[in-house]
């Protein structure tokens, strides 16, 4: 079921439906004609109660709201696919991999508690951002437009609580399937491919959920959240990225070890046979061994290339490059409506 749906498209209806009727509510009442004043639009809200800046917000909590469950289901799918492209590594028939990728649960005590983190996180949330309403939470103080925000976050935080929750459930179990790979080939580790993919993905997930916070930068009063959601994001970031390889990590320092061990142990082998034989065979078999413990040394212990940091570092510049569009998007606004 969960492979037939497509998270793409979660998203962009859950998003674009809530925005249409975000749009068609405040047209319904008329809360367009605040945003102008005396004839020219008003790009700071200053004299529209911050109506404006309140729009905004709520469009921002729109596209979150569709990102979060489209990530989650990615999450989900992505690491049962990971499984079984690894087939051939966990040297597995088809129906045990089916079977272990099956075996990515989540438990019920794990979603309780992440989901109270995130309505608790969602509850403080009014109280960080300045200017702090008196009575944040009472219902009649709320605008139409920060209804939308008391109604979204909650939601939100909850479902990006689980969404983080999960990154690190599928993160850990796709460590320990590591620890189960038949063979580790030092000279060749692109059969741990899937396993770096699958911490890029996660990381560029949390990251994308990062930029679309970002918006909210282009407001007054969000230093401080933005700060929480930021460091928060960040670090799970790295945790996303270097959990899935962990178990492959280990095994290649296991297996490097070992090797390192053998050819050694060749090594004093020829030392002490060196002078009892002819000294140009003896020499090009020590050769020979040298090369390769050279070569078994520079082997890295990450399953990490000069790709998977390049990517990396274009993923952390997606937050700057959503916040830079919205700048410019606002400029447009603002002068289409001037």
């Amino acid at each position: 079921m969960i492979e037939r749906i497509s998270p793409l498209w979660i998203g962009i209806v859950i998003s674009g439906s809530l925005i249409v009727i975000l749009l068609a509510i405040e047209t319904a009442l008329g809360r367009w004609d605040v945003l102008l004043a005396r004839g020219e639009f008003d790009p700071l809200a200053s004299v529209s109660n911050h109506v404006l800046r309140d729009i905004r917000l709520a469009i921002v909590l729109c596209l979150v709201i569709g990102y979060v469950p489209a990530a989650l289901l990615h999450v989900m799918r992505n690491g049962r696919r990971t499984v079984l492209l690894l087939q051939g590594a966990l040297a597995c028939n088809h129906e045990e991999c089916e079977t272990m990728a099956a075996s990515i649960r989540f438990s019920a005590r794990g979603l309780v508690i992440t989901g109270l983190i995130g309505f608790a996180l969602a509850f403080a949330a009014p109280y960080m951002v300045p200017p702090v309403q008196p009575e944040p939470w009472n219902p009649l103080a709320w605008s139409p437009e920060v209804a939308w925000h008391r109604i979204l976050l909650p939601v939100i935080l909850v479902w990006q609580s689980w969404l983080v929750y999960a990154v690190v459930m599928v993160s850990l179990h796709m460590s320990r399937v590591a620890k189960k790979l038949s063979h580790i080939d030092l000279l060749d580790l692109t059969p741990l491919a899937p396993f770096t993919h699958l911490g890029l993905t996660n990381a560029l997930l949390l990251i994308g959920l990062l930029s679309i916070w970002s918006l909210m930068m282009l407001e007054t009063g969000f230093g401080q959240i933005m700060i929480l959601i930021g460091g928060i994001t960040l670090v799970v970031t790295v945790l996303a990225l270097l959990a899935p390889v962990g178990g492959a990590h280990e095994r290649i320092q296991q297996s490097k070890k070992a090797e390192l061990g053998k050819v050694n142990g060749e090594i004093s082998k020829q030392l002490s046979a060196f002078q009892n034989s002819d000294p140009r065979r003896r020499s090009g078999e020590m050769a020979d061994l040298v090369a390769y413990l050279s070569l078994v040394e520079r082997v890295p212990e990450w399953p990490f290339t000069t790709s998977t940091y390049t990517r990396l570092f274009l993923y952390l510049l997606m937050p700057l490059f959503f916040w830079c569009i919205g700048i410019v998007a606002e400029e447009i606004v603002q002068r289409a409506l001037s």
